[in-house]
């Protein structure tokens, strides 16, 4: 399963870059801006604190969970792969 982003800035307000998970022989983070290493911790508290939402993909049916945003208007499906945009809306006047 996908992560969701983390903005460093949640932790540290001074940074604008985002968290990525290193595995290795304990698990860490990563900050891809500043190079600051983040305790698994610390995210966890982060993460639960975040907003989320669910999203139905059009194509298989699927309800996918995504962490981080209040809504979502564009994304891809974590179990079929495709594509989700908005559909352009169509001017019957």
């Amino acid at each position: 399963m996908a992560l969701p982003l983390i903005p460093h800035s949640e932790i540290e307000p001074n940074c604008c870059g985002c968290l990525c998970e290193i595995v290795e022989d304990t698990t860490y983070f990563l900050c891809n801006e500043c190079g600051a290493i983040v305790s698994k911790e610390d995210v966890a508290r982060v993460v639960v604190e975040m907003e989320s939402t669910d999203a139905t993909c059009p194509h298989c049916g699927r309800v996918n969970s995504i962490d981080g945003f209040s809504e979502v208007y564009a994304f891809v499906c974590r179990y079929c792969g495709r594509g989700v945009a908005p559909q352009p809306a169509i001017d019957r006047a």
